[in-house]
């Protein structure tokens, strides 16, 4: 199972202050007009700046530190973070030029201290991060995709619509415009990223035809600017592809798909009502999975033991078994999980965490007066999958090496075979619809 229809928001840690003068002191700064500190001791979380890392802009900037020198009238923005007990100082404004000297650095130029603005740690909060990171890209400005990151995160932080409009000195259609880019389909995410269509594009495709179709008319677009030699696809391109007849090439069925395909055929063999099936289609599933039989997985028992019913602790939190992926070998650990607890008979609730990369998201076995419960775990593991998938796609996961074999894991859960699953419960959801 792998939903690759919206990017949702990963939230972060509330920021923790630090202490300003302690944190310059034990990194050996001074101070004159500006706080100056050795870069080694200068940190870095993407997490703190709203736009990602050039890398080309990066070296750009190094190259330019090289032949003229670090420009002193160009200060970091940064503030006080406490980690672990310690005050550390991170940069959140300035983000190029800070790798900008750390590449200069470890190609043999000197810089002894960068000059710093560090902020008070009254204004420091996620929200002021994001409304500054926004402000002072203006020269270099957000894209609409980047833009509407920002403002979901802003909004599922309680900021409003009037607030975000009043200091970011945008319109309320401007807010409409991103939030439609924002819950768009990740696949027009990626064209925009890839710079195959504008952002612009994109949005006046989705408010015409609605996500699914602007993608399937974007693709076609930049299929025809491709043919004409052009990199980028333009309305013009669009509208000429759409307009003309689509010609549907014959596929074949990939050995990743045959093997999907397989494992779909396998659970419902094992379904505990497959017996129910009429005779026909018991004969065909039969008679396409015995000569495969070495394939096939071993299938879990018809009736495994039931876990008994778990208990809160004083805080709500329920003590619960752990389903992990496969643990990835760079980090050594389980960079996803499932925790399942049963909170009564046929009610079970999840709770999920990610690792991956430099991001984290973990929530507590709890329940909630909103969040629903499952009547079976094969239910419960499901929904979690569904909610797992549903975070991968936020940006902060995309490029961790792991996310293949996390999503692999997440497919052969999807598709496992639900052993509590009964005829009166597929009769009571068929009756729910």
């Amino acid at each position: 199972m792998n939903d690759k229809r919206t990017s949702p928001l990963v939230l972060d840690a509330m920021i923790v202050t630090g202490n300003t003068k302690a944190a310059v002191k034990a990194a050996g700064g001074g101070s004159s007009d500006l706080w100056t500190v050795p870069p080694e001791h200068i940190h870095y979380d993407p997490r703190d700046n709203v736009r990602p890392l050039n890398k080309d802009r990066v070296r750009q900037i190094a190259d330019l530190i090289k032949a003229n020198g670090y420009d002193r009238k160009k200060p970091l923005g940064c503030f006080v973070r406490k980690v672990g007990g310690e005050d550390r100082i991170f940069v959140y404004e300035g983000q190029h030029r800070y790798h900008g000297a750390l590449l200069a650095i470890s190609e043999g130029y000197e810089i002894d201290r960068l000059p710093l603005v560090i902020d008070e740690a009254k204004s420091v909060s996620r929200a002021n991060l994001i409304y500054a990171g926004i402000i002072n890209n203006d020269s270099e400005k957000l894209t609409p995709l980047q833009l509407a990151e920002q403002i979901v995160e802003l909004q599922a932080l309680g900021e409003g619509n009037k607030a975000i409009c009043t200091r970011l000195n945008i319109t309320d259609q401007t807010i409409r415009d991103c939030l439609l880019l924002a819950n768009a389909p990740n696949g027009i995410h990626k064209l925009v990223r890839d710079q195959a269509i504008t952002s612009t594009l994109a949005i006046e495709q989705i408010r015409a035809h609605g996500g699914e179709k602007a993608l399937e008319r974007l693709q076609r677009g930049i299929e025809a600017a491709k043919a004409s030699g052009k990199a980028k696809a333009t309305k013009k391109h669009v509208e000429a592809a759409s307009a003309a007849p689509a010609v549907s090439a014959p596929k074949k069925i990939s050995e990743t798909q045959a093997k999907q395909l397989l494992q779909a055929l396998q659970s419902v063999l094992h379904d505990p009502l497959f017996g129910k099936l009429s005779p026909g289609t018991i004969k065909g599933v039969h008679r396409a999975l015995t000569p495969l039989t070495d394939l096939l997985d071993v299938p879990a028992s018809k009736r495994e033991k039931m876990r008994p019913i778990d208990v809160p602790n004083e805080h709500g939190f329920y003590s619960h078994e752990t389903i992990s992926s496969p643990k990835g070998k760079r980090i050594g650990k389980a960079p996803a999980e499932i925790h399942l607890a049963r909170v009564a008979d046929a009610e079970w609730i999840y709770s999920t965490g990610l690792a991956l990369g430099n991001s984290f998201s973990a929530s507590p076995c709890k329940m909630h007066a909103d969040a629903p419960t499952y009547p079976t775990r094969g239910k419960a593991i499901r929904a979690a999958v569904q909610d797992l998938t549903r975070k991968l796609q936020h940006p902060n996961f995309q490029k961790a090496k792991e996310l293949p074999s996390v999503h692999a894991w997440l497919d052969k859960l999807y598709t496992a075979p639900d052993p509590h699953w009964t005829e009166e419960l597929a009769n009571a959801a068929g009756a729910g619809k």
